[in-house]
């Protein structure tokens, strides 16, 4: 690990992006007319603390020689991949509906 408090500021951001990605963010489309009715900062949803509990990150020791010479690659989008199917499967463990379509909404537990 080149910068530590830079990795692990990219991996909270990542666990904070799988969580909106699983539980807020999703663009609405008028089927009228295919425009996306939630193009804008103000009705498109992103987490903020509230939504966020407290996270942690922890790093273990090791080289990834195949990634580039020097042997270093970014965490962000890889701690994010992970995220959204956790908490699917917590949803499905917690109701037994299992959810494909992100986010997870109430309309889609029913």
């Amino acid at each position: 690990m080149i910068n530590p408090k830079l990795a692990h500021s990219q991996a909270l951001s990542g666990m904070v992006a799988g969580i909106g990605m699983a539980l807020l963010e999703g663009g609405v489309i008028d089927h009228r007319d295919g425009r996306i009715v939630n193009a804008n900062m103000a009705d498109y949803l992103v987490p903020i603390n509230a939504d966020v509990p407290e996270l942690d990150a922890a790093f273990l020791d090791g080289e990834e020689p195949t990634a580039d010479p020097i042997g270093i690659k970014g965490l962000a989008e890889l701690v994010m991949v992970g995220i959204p199917a956790a908490i699917a499967n917590a949803v499905f463990n917690a109701t037994g509906k299992r959810v494909t379509d992100l986010p997870i909404t109430l309309d889609k537990l029913l």
